[in-house]
């Protein structure tokens, strides 16, 4: 998808993943780039071909912190006209509780983000509209729908004065759709279907939004989604511990790498659990003693059914997690991370450098289970941790 320079309003379809012409490389998701997009006449919005592809600037760190959200919620009804039939639109009331109500998304973002991302409750809008059925619209081309629903508008509602947009789609169109969110990564704009797994899901709305300030899915053993620890993955509580980081929500009790944390030296942490933060909520660690293996940080945190993870799952409530963030230098913000669940239960992480004979070194070696000569924890929103 390509953004008009012109007019932020059109995009254009590429036919491909475009090129650079400096490397010959494929330019991955979440570029800046300038390229020529050849139309076949003048009203397509599809390119035919483009060249000169090249990258502007890497993707850029968005700020996801002291951020006030101006949402204005689109609740779409389509029309029936000579190309297709009409779908009714979602409950305008229910989609506002959703968001306003007690425990509501409002309440959810603030308790996750320690204050650092709320919605301005009085600017919160929800309005139907209502738009003519189209072919796009029919096969769920999300940019037909959000142009359809803006054009749609009442005259009074001034889009300038928003931050965020979000588009709930007519009954009946998740199959179509092929999903219950989507959002722009980055951007200011998302969908959801109007049900139970889309607009109606505390999880599902996170995800999408945060989309918007750059993070990514999570993931558990190879598989996207596969977290239900953390709303970026399939759950409906809050970002993990690097997500919390990423996000600069959350900061560490104690960051560990060869400079901090010397061969042969152990430390006991009393780890509070995240609902509790901002302030030292995690353990950061990084294992640059792997260079040029060092691809990864390890994070350990505390998570309880409390505050923004009242609906945190049992199986992980009053464990100590770990957690896994693709490492980038110099700024682990400016790039596209990947978040990974390790384990689910740590009680104690007992983290040494061995160095084998024949001068091989093992920089790292973790062994995660329930020491008997480390005392268990004794206070319900805290864990000693022992590395």
């Amino acid at each position: 998808m390509l953004a008009s320079a012109v007019n932020i309003d059109v995009k254009y379809l590429l036919p491909g993943q475009p090129v650079d012409i400096t490397t010959g490389q494929p330019i991955p998701a979440g570029r800046w780039i300038s390229l020529t997009c050849f139309l076949p006449n003048s009203t397509a919005t599809t390119c035919s071909n483009i060249t000169n592809a090249m990258i502007n600037q890497a993707a850029l760190p968005v700020p996801s912190t002291d951020i006030t959200l101006r949402v204005l919620v689109m609740v779409v009804n389509v029309s029936a006209s000579t190309q297709c039939g009409s779908r009714a639109g979602a409950n305008v009331t229910q989609v506002e509780n959703a968001f306003l109500g007690p425990n509501g998304y409002a309440d959810f973002f603030g308790n996750c983000s320690y204050g650092k991302m709320v919605f301005d409750r009085q600017a919160l809008k929800v309005v139907p509209v209502a738009v003519n059925c189209s072919l796009p619209i029919a096969m769920c081309n999300e940019d037909a729908i959000s142009m359809a629903a803006k054009q749609a508008l009442p005259a009074d509602i001034q889009i300038g004065s928003y931050s965020h947009f979000v588009f709930v789609l007519p009954a009946n169109m998740a199959v179509t759709c092929g999903w219950v969110g989507l959002a722009e990564l980055p951007g200011t704009q998302s969908w959801f279907t109007p049900d139970n797994l889309g607009i109606f899901s505390k999880g599902t709305v996170m995800q999408e939004m945060l989309h918007n300030f750059g993070l990514y899915h999570g993931w558990k053993d190879g598989l996207e989604y596969e977290d239900y620890s953390t709303a970026m993955g399939s759950g409906d509580s809050c970002p993990s511990a690097p997500e919390l980081w990423r996000l600069g929500w959350a900061t560490p009790l104690a960051q560990l790498n060869s400079s901090s944390f010397p061969r042969a030296t152990y430390n006991t942490f009393n780890l509070p659990a995240t609902y509790l933060g901002p302030t030292g909520v995690m353990i950061k660690i990084q294992p640059d003693w792997l260079d040029p293996l060092y691809t990864k940080n390890l994070y350990l945190a505390l998570r309880m059914k409390a505050a923004g993870d009242r609906d945190l799952l049992d199986q992980f409530s009053g464990k100590v997690r770990s957690s896994t963030s693709t490492h980038a230098m110099p700024s682990p913000r400016a790039v596209p991370l990947h978040y990974y669940t390790v384990t689910p239960t740590i009680h104690d992480i007992i983290i040494t450098h061995i160095i084998k004979y024949y001068y091989e070194i093992i920089p790292l070696f973790y062994h995660a289970s329930h020491h008997p000569n480390i005392p268990l924890p004794h206070r319900p929103n805290s864990r000693q941790v022992r590395i």
